[in-house]
């Protein structure tokens, strides 16, 4: 029978006078420093679970006061099932249905024939986790427990092969560090957070991939569109750092003063180390401020004062009771044990424990599993669960801490970290970022970056902040420029003393002699292209973990970097021109620059592509040379287009080497009767320069094209 409305809601605000934020406001306190509101009660001789903030357990309990079932529909605490209206409203709640990625057959016949997919593999079972704000939530189990995967679905940047579902109730905007550290190496920490400031102050309050105001209620599943999983940009957006401020921000990361002149490194030059290079990662992605921090693994291959440095830091920036601060952790020092404040341990894809840390001995020793005395809780809650060295003792902890969460718990704490905190006490910064309030108006006014954005749009401020990145990488790094010179450079200086004053009379050998230097000219300076590619994968690393979030649009990027290759590209161009133009006596030396200019901008622009479409760089260099190598030969050079297999003879259109090495050899040969003959002999006399210099136009934004899609 249905009770007064009035009664009901009398019920439930005794009871949540009674229960309060449980497990929330003081989630990171020890047991004996909490307040007596937040140990276990009971009501009617239901027992509250202190993790149980849920305002479910809250109507459950007052409908057992005013004796009336729950009805359908409603959520019930422990029951990942029940997805009723509280599951999917609460703010920092997180409900995944099915996790599955596909296991490619091992057999090559089922793979092309039977079943190309393969069998589906369960990553992670069907789970709901809180992660409570103003906190740090350490996602821990062994390897190949779903870690990175449960962070990756509460990121919002899951892989293409799973098939998920879910719900992310993670309010405000985010961020992502993944587990490598990826770095332009060239800056220093001071003008590397400033480049960083800029480009978020260029960027406007819906700017990103995806003009969504938040992840709040956002249901997340591999169905859904958009890209990176409908992540929002973050949310600082127009304020420009002061001196003061870059500084406090590199103090609280503890990059020592002499280091902050100091560049990140490369294989050339020595620079930060591995810590500080982490540690300036961290600090520049929480330059937007975001809501929500999501770190992979960010201790790994740390040692243990760097890794309690760095989660010190995270410990500070989470201090904020609207941020949250999400890593995976693998095996962490007591030190940093101590500062996390709530647990997701998983096994095999399945949650054992989720809650308070202090929580965690209670859980185990109700089970009769305590961690014995002076021995690391994380190792030994890690082997229980796992059944490290027990094969006969067999518990599902899956179940046993859904009933643990029913029946509430004791107040067992963790008194080894106790012990570490009297003894060493930890130093948490005061992070803080700068106001986001806009600039003064006579600071617009006098603003280049604003004139520009006002005549060029929104787009233009971040278009020409990476356009300056990628031409300070042009100057400083040694592998995009001045190696590229150095090597361009000794070959043509070679081959103009090889062919130094080739007289042109027109005889077989000094004809050959020609055609063969321009065959080198439209293939060889073409091929060095792939010296660039390791350069442009780091880069590609890059920009990825920046586009992941929301700094600015792919497209954005690929321009700036297609802008900035063209310096590099009309420098080689010029060196190679200047050189063999003057020692071979070339002929109409500014056709030959033009065209070998535009030959080596595909060059560049196939090289882009190549990184796109590759993991590594190892692989882009094989997949440039094979495509460089394959073209080489169906130029025209080597066999004359005549002499093709009929159904070969259209491969000779696709090579762009092919409009090059003609249209220099026409550039060369032509306005006389003996050149005619050469140029007919190689099936070339009908040769249009225009024609083939619009061609290498069109085949570059052809390629560029590709590279957007």
């Amino acid at each position: 029978m249905e009770q007064p409305t009035e009664e009901v809601s009398v019920a439930q605000r005794r009871i949540q006078d009674q229960v309060g934020d449980l497990g929330v406001i003081e989630t990171g306190l020890p047991a004996s420093k909490r307040s007596p509101s937040s140990r276990s009660l009971t009501v009617d001789n239901v027992p509250i679970n202190r993790r149980s903030n849920d305002k479910g357990v809250v109507k459950r309990i007052a409908d057992s006061i005013v004796h009336r079932a729950p009805e359908k529909g409603e959520s019930v605490v422990g029951d990942n099932k029940s997805l009723g209206t509280e599951d999917v409203t609460r703010p920092g709640r997180i409900i995944l249905k099915k996790c599955e990625a596909a296991v490619p057959s091992s057999s090559l016949l089922n793979r092309l024939f039977k079943n190309r997919e393969g069998r589906k593999k369960t990553i992670l079972h069907s789970m709901r986790v809180d992660v409570p704000a103003g906190s740090i939530t350490a996602i821990l189990g062994t390897s190949e427990s779903g870690k990175s995967t449960l962070l990756k679905f509460m990121a919002g940047c899951m892989d293409k092969n799973m098939a998920y579902d879910g719900i992310v109730n993670l309010q405000g905007s985010t961020s992502y560090l993944p587990r490598e550290t990826n770095l332009h190496r060239f800056y220093t920490p001071r003008t590397y957070i400033r480049h960083y400031d800029r480009l978020l102050s260029s960027r406007a309050q819906g700017g990103g991939c995806n003009n969504m105001p938040n992840r709040f209620k956002r249901n997340q599943s591999s169905d859904s569109n958009g890209d990176n999983g409908g992540r929002p940009p973050m949310r600082r957006t127009s304020s420009i750092m002061t001196h003061d401020d870059v500084e406090n921000l590199l103090d609280n990361l503890r990059i020592d003063h002499e280091r902050r002149d100091t560049i990140v490194g490369d294989v050339f030059r020595r620079g930060l180390s591995p810590g500080e290079q982490r540690r300036l990662e961290l600090g520049l992605l929480v330059l937007g401020a975001p809501d929500t921090l999501f770190c992979e693994n960010p201790v790994e291959g740390l040692d243990s004062e760097t890794s309690l440095q760095l989660m010190e830091f995270l410990k500070g920036y989470s201090s904020n009771s609207s941020r949250r601060v999400i890593v995976t952790l693998n095996r962490p020092s007591l030190f940093v044990w101590n500062l996390i404040d709530n647990v997701i341990l998983l096994s095999r894809g399945r949650i054992v424990f989720e809650g308070p840390r202090f929580d965690m001995e209670s859980f185990f020793s109700h089970h009769k599993m305590p961690t014995p005395a002076r021995f690391s809780p994380l190792e030994h809650y890690l082997a229980v669960v796992n059944n490290f060295r027990r094969p006969n003792v067999s518990v599902d902890w899956e179940s046993a801490f859904k009933k643990w969460q029913e029946e509430g718990d004791d107040d067992n704490e963790d008194g080894l970290a106790d012990d570490i905190e009297t003894c060493f006490p930890t130093a948490i910064p005061n992070v803080m970022i700068p106001s986001m309030q806009s600039r003064s108006n006579n600071e617009e006014s006098s603003s280049c970056l604003s004139y520009l954005c006002c005549c060029f749009g929104k787009w233009s401020p971040k278009f020409i902040e990476l356009l300056r990145r990628y031409l300070l990488q042009m100057a400083l790094n040694p592998g995009i420029l001045q190696l590229r010179f150095g090597m361009y450079t000794m070959l043509s200086l070679i081959l103009g003393m090889l062919f130094f004053n080739l007289e042109q009379d027109f005889s077989y050998q000094q004809v050959n002699s020609h055609a063969a230097l321009l065959f080198y000219s439209s293939s060889f300076y073409i091929f060095m292209v792939v010296a660039i590619l390791p350069f442009l994968a780091i880069d590609h690393q890059i920009k990825e973990k920046e586009v992941l979030n929301g700094f600015y649009h792919p497209i954005t990027h690929h321009f700036a970097v297609s802008v900035a290759a063209i310096p590099t590209v009309f420098i080689m161009s010029l060196v190679i021109s200047v050189i063999l133009v003057n020692m071979v006596q070339l002929e109409n030396g500014i056709m030959f620059f033009l065209i070998l200019t535009l030959a080596l901008w595909c060059g560049e622009s196939l090289a882009i592509l190549v990184s796109l479409c590759t993991k590594n760089y190892i692989l882009g260099i094989v997949g440039c040379a094979g495509i460089c190598g394959l073209f080489m030969p169906l130029e025209g050079f080597m066999l004359i287009p005549s002499k093709f297999p009929s159904w070969l003879r259209w491969t000779y259109f696709v090579p762009f080497h092919t409009y090059t090495w003609r249209s220099l050899m026409h550039n060369e040969f032509s306005g006389s009767l003996s050149g005619n003959g050469v140029l007919q002999s190689y099936e070339i006399e009908d040769t249009n320069i225009a024609h083939d210099v619009v061609v290498l136009i069109c085949y570059s934004m052809i390629i560029h094209i590709l590279c957007m899609a």
